[in-house]
């Protein structure tokens, strides 16, 4: 039976300093306007909610948290306090009724932003407008999103998400209080899981699949078709690294020829065979490692600096292919770099 793991302040499975730094805003007074930045499911969203109750709930006596059960606090969780507006591609997807593509925030999205800012708060002293999907403004809505931040009203507070603060205009960034999240380690993923009733074994093989993701981790949990799209894209990437050179070699090919088309999974497939190397390196570097990862009990590397060289192989390949280098010249460069490995050894 699984110990019982107490729930991390605000609901954030690590990035402790993004936490505290936004718990001090809250009691302290925060500023107008704040970019918070990092990897998709690393827990933007729920800071931001978490944010905006501290600000908003009646009960909170100046603790900087909110208290989680009042009215005030359920509304913000769900998402229906009129005092806290959420602007995304979601919400921009329905109001267009599919008259736009959707993949990025419009400008008459801008200008609906600029009108829940200007509305005062009906319930509490604090008006909070989250937009999310912030990278994906071009631009020009950009340019018209700057008044917005430069004269928002005092008792406004807006907080943008974005998966790449480097996307936004320097004006934007020079405009807002910077607050950055990132992957957090294997632990703390597998806490998460365990503190929603997933085993041991689970948690410690969804931990590695989903690279720090704790959002990634906990849906996988929660839906069994996420789950198997997941790990079948690890034992893919698995059986990749443990093949011989032409075998890898014919995969990269493959790959390649799908770019264009499958451009999110060749990604997904790099970044699984990162996870798959790194659990090499990791086990070579510790002998008591769990096998969390399925390649681990199978495989070995003869040195530390062929894994290394896999792992730097890979970063390269995805620099390349965002840079627009030919897919197959990439592909094949990449698992060129790749050491063999030893296979059939348990350790």
């Amino acid at each position: 039976m699984n110990e019982t793991i107490a729930a991390p302040l605000w609901g954030v499975w690590g990035n402790e300093a993004a936490v505290e730094r936004m718990q001090r805003a809250a009691r302290m007074g925060p500023r107008h306007a704040y970019i918070i930045s990092g990897p998709a499911s690393t827990g933007k969203s729920r800071l931001a909610s978490s944010f905006a109750s501290a600000l908003i709930c009646p009960h909170t006596s100046g603790a900087g948290e909110g208290c989680g059960s009042c009215s005030t606090c359920r509304r913000v969780a769900k998402g229906v306090l009129p005092d806290v507006a959420r602007f995304d591609l979601a919400y921009q997807a329905v109001r267009d009724e599919g008259k736009s593509k959707n993949m990025s925030l419009n400008i008459s999205t801008v200008r609906e932003i600029g009108r829940q800012v200007s509305l005062r708060p009906s319930e509490s002293s604090w008006r909070v407008v989250i937009v999310d999907d912030v990278e994906t403004m071009q631009e020009p809505a950009q340019e018209a999103f700057l008044k917005t931040l430069e004269e928002p009203p005092s008792y406004v507070v807006i907080l943008l998400l974005t998966s790449d603060a480097d996307l936004l205009l320097p004006t934007v960034r020079s405009r807002c209080s910077m607050v950055t999240m990132s992957p957090v380690p294997d632990a703390v993923v597998a806490n998460a899981l365990l503190a929603r009733g997933a085993s041991q074994d689970e948690a410690a093989l969804l931990a590695v699949a989903t690279r720090g993701c704790v959002g990634v981790a906990l849906m996988a949990l929660e839906d069994e078709s996420r789950k198997v799209v997941l790990l079948d894209s690890l034992h893919l990437a698995t059986s990749w690294i443990a093949a011989d050179r032409y075998s890898r070699m014919v995969r990269a090919v493959q790959l390649a020829d799908r770019f264009s088309d499958a451009r999110d999974g060749v990604y997904e497939q790099l970044l699984a065979a990162e996870v798959a190397w790194r659990e090499l390196v990791l086990r070579a570097a510790d002998a008591e490692r769990v096998n969390s990862h399925p390649v681990t009990s199978t495989c070995r590397l003869p040195t530390m600096e062929g894994g290394h060289r896999a792992l730097a192989a890979i970063n390269r390949c995805l620099r390349d292919l965002d840079a627009n280098v030919r897919p197959r010249a990439a592909l094949e460069m990449m698992v060129l770099q790749w050491p063999d490995i030893q296979t059939g050894m348990s350790t």
